[in-house]
């Protein structure tokens, strides 16, 4: 219901130091995973929906809700909760990339 909160999971998988896969949960609208994409640290980003056992939901931008339309009439999030999903994406592959010992920085003077 309206205000309820929805605990899911954002999955980050790295295949060495340039490939990452995020799963995320519901049906998301192709402007986050491009923004995913766009912000990844990683040559190639792959982004999967329908991830981690959630109930199929849509899950909309927040400038997908002022036009309406069936997703966001039948979706069970509020504005917002797209571009939330984008941000934990984002800093989830940065900390991968950050941690990862083929594409961390590496200390100066090494």
């Amino acid at each position: 219901g309206v205000g309820e909160t929805i605990p899911v999971e954002v999955t980050v998988i790295t295949l060495g130091s340039e490939v990452a896969i995020v799963c995320l949960p519901g049906e998301v609208f192709v402007e986050l995973g491009l923004a995913i994409k766009q912000g990844s640290p990683f040559r190639t980003t792959l982004v999967l929906e329908l991830s981690n056992c959630v109930e199929t939901i849509y899950i909309p931008t927040r400038a997908a809700y002022a036009g309406g339309s069936y997703e966001v009439t039948n979706s069970a999030t509020q504005p917002g909760s797209g571009e939330m999903l984008v941000e934990t994406a984002l800093t989830l592959l940065r900390e991968a990339a950050a941690n990862n010992p083929l594409t961390a920085p590496k200390p100066s003077g090494k």
